[in-house]
């Protein structure tokens, strides 16, 4: 089995006055190249793009380019937009920068505007027309919608510059019948989840937002199963798991990463969320992190202990 990718879905660290801050996110991406993790820049959710100025995102992708190339590999995870103009703007910034590859989501379906499959397929001719360069299409159901595997195949079959397709919240056949429809094999990005194993023996590239905080943990359960060590990798698995059932409580965005960070004491943990979000109340911090450092993963007792935090008896 080829040794398997890992992303690292990676948040934005801001200041203490709100603004982006580059020397926490060098700090912030030295971890992930440390357990050798490559880096999506720029993420909707996680990287809290939706309120960074142009020239924040710039600045984002540059300091990612700098820290990251000839070490891992740096994408960009650009905003999801509604129009082709939109992103072929969005494009050309993270382009600029030197990013490897440039993630797609597809159209948003917000008021439950979903696109038809026509529509779909016409705004990735629209976009893709006008950018020439490695291209990752991005299925999430966040977006309000599925397309169809057909159509993603399509997409994949009228434009050569698309090198995988990545995939969040779906079974390993929605890759299978992509492929199928396509007529020959394609690179996928998993989101790890459940039946991890399955996607790592079709030789797919995993990503998570959860190593932002434990990379080196996923670092470990990649090398273990790659060595064919499934019973140790299923355990670490097993700490991945408990890890996200407790961070899910908070919905797959960044606050939970911004708590982690402000408890462990993280590269720019100073800055929190950007407005309109607010982290939480101290209470709810102190009860996160009492059930945080209770998981028992070695990584994360060995950040606490470094940043001085203990379980409260």
């Amino acid at each position: 089995m080829a040794q398997p990718d890992f992303y690292t879905m990676c948040a934005i660290v801001f200041a203490s006055d709100g603004s982006f801050d580059g020397s926490a996110m060098r700090r912030h991406l030295r971890r992930q190249i440390d357990a050798r993790l490559g880096v999506y820049l720029g993420s909707g959710g996680n990287g809290e793009t939706h309120a960074m100025s142009p020239d924040e995102l710039s600045q984002l992708y540059a300091v990612g380019v700098e820290e990251c190339r000839g070490k891992v590999p740096v994408h960009a995870n650009l905003p999801e937009e509604h129009t082709a103009e939109q992103t072929i703007a969005q494009a050309k910034i993270a382009i600029a920068a030197g990013v490897e590859a440039l993630h797609l989501y597809t159209v948003e379906g917000r008021h439950g505007y979903v696109p038809t499959e026509a529509e779909l397929i016409g705004y990735f001719d629209d976009v893709l027309g006008a950018i020439r360069h490695p291209i990752v299409i991005a299925v999430n159901p966040t977006m309000g919608y599925i397309p169809r595997p057909r159509v993603i195949a399509e997409i994949c079959r009228r434009h050569e510059q698309i090198v995988a397709v990545r995939l969040s919240a779906q079974r390993d056949i929605y890759l299978l019948n992509v492929q199928d429809a396509l007529g020959r094999a394609i690179h996928c990005h998993w989101q790890l989840g459940s039946g991890a194993l399955d996607p790592l023996a079709l030789g797919t590239s995993l990503f998570a937002a959860e190593a932002n905080i434990i990379p080196s943990t996923f670092r470990r359960f990649i090398d273990l199963a790659q060595a064919g060590n499934m019973a140790a990798a299923s355990e670490v698995l097993g700490q991945i798991r408990r890890f996200n059932q407790l961070v899910m409580d908070w919905g797959p965005c960044a606050r939970w990463i911004k708590m982690a960070m402000k408890i462990l004491k993280l590269p720019g943990w100073e800055g929190g969320l950007r407005k309109p979000y607010l982290m939480p109340a101290d209470g709810a911090i102190r009860s996160f992190a009492e059930r945080l450092l209770r998981l028992g993963i070695s990584e994360i007792d060995s950040m606490a202990h470094a940043a001085g935090v203990s379980l409260q008896r």
